[in-house]
């Protein structure tokens, strides 16, 4: 749960009061007119900050996630916990890395925001990257590469290349073979707590008090478990991981649909999800080991060994990162090491 303290409860003034800039007008994020304290992220009036139940890792970044919604219009909550927006709505997200992830007051380095801007029944990408002095940001629609350096929040210190995604890129994790939809505002990730300036709330129920659903939300909901909460069941929590940091390509219709191995939460099927499953297409990504996940034995798993890599081409996800996910292959490493052994080398 993140704590947000806005002057005034700015979040409760008018919505969506701002327009969205007109074409030829977007060559700075300070045309969408989001922020009042672009350097501290704090939004304008009508532009709704929120977290998600399980995230994505970038390479140890922050991220500051909004939301706009026109004024007058709604959200449409669909039966299977996807969210549909109407004409205009904004989706935010900005990506920063603390100096020192042990102590987040020393400060932080802004890099890039990325909008989804819902426009003419499709959504449009938008890259930003943020100057030096952090007073505004660029548009780079062909990406960009910044070094960064930072300690995270183990101590560990960085010296990165952090890659800003190109529009294309952008369409491919969101799109895959399909049309962009937006990947953390869907019921099951949204069904998370967040302080408003008020005290913990309830995100969805937020919204509804807002006035920005259509219809009251479900009281019971399907909720995707914290990965970060050693409390929760290890396969919720694996489950979990893997659907924000894989099922994004790993889908029907990702851009990894062809693999066969597709890890969205709603996929029960072992051989989809991995188990005792041979790779599609065979080389040096598999590490010598012939199965994606070997249940009781992570050492001849393919997944761990391409999570653990950070060399091109064999390193997953492609994208964006750069570094590996010490916590996250530690995670399904004990996944698939708790696993009722099988011998996947019989029928």
């Amino acid at each position: 749960m993140r704590s947000l303290a806005l002057p005034g409860g700015l979040v409760a003034l008018a919505l969506g009061s701002c327009a969205a800039p007109a074409a030829g007008e977007l060559g700075h994020l300070s045309d969408w007119d989001l922020f009042l304290d672009p350097a501290n992220q704090v939004p304008a009036p009508g532009v709704i900050p929120y977290e998600i139940n399980a995230p994505l890792f970038s390479d140890h970044a922050s991220k500051h996630r909004f939301l706009r919604v026109p004024e007058g219009t709604t959200i449409t909550i669909e039966a299977d916990g996807s969210w549909s927006f109407p004409e205009g709505t904004v989706i935010v997200k900005t990506f920063g890395f603390l100096l020192d992830g042990r102590d987040p007051s020393l400060g932080e380095q802004l890099v890039e925001t990325r909008l989804l801007v819902r426009e003419d029944g499709r959504w449009v990408p938008y890259v930003y990257r943020w100057n030096d002095e952090e007073t505004d940001a660029v548009r780079m629609p062909a990406g960009d590469r910044v070094e960064v350096a930072f300690v995270d929040a183990s101590g560990e210190a960085h010296e990165i290349t952090y890659r800003v995604p190109n529009v294309n890129q952008c369409a491919n994790c969101h799109g895959g073979t399909g049309e962009i939809e937006p990947l953390g505002l869907r019921t099951d990730q949204m069904d998370h707590l967040f302080d408003f300036g008020a005290g913990p709330e309830n995100q969805i129920d937020h919204l509804a008090a807002l006035g920005l659903l259509s219809a009251p939300p479900a009281a019971e909901r399907t909720t995707l478990t914290d990965y970060t909460d050693e409390s929760a069941p290890l396969e919720a929590r694996a489950r979990a991981y893997l659907h924000a940091n894989c099922s994004h390509c790993h889908r029907d219709g990702g851009a990894a649909d062809q693999s066969g191995l597709w890890l969205n939460i709603e996929i029960t099927e072992p051989v989809r999800l991995g188990i005792c499953k041979p790779p599609a297409a065979a080389g040096r990504g598999t590490g010598g080991r012939s199965v994606a996940i070997w249940p009781g034995d992570s050492e001849r798993s393919i997944m761990t060994f391409r999570m653990a890599s950070e060399e091109p081409g064999i390193k997953m996800p492609e994208l964006p990162t750069v570094l590996s996910h010490d916590e996250g292959v530690a995670l399904v490493t004990a996944w698939i090491d708790a696993m009722e052994p099988a011998d996947c080398a019989s029928p």
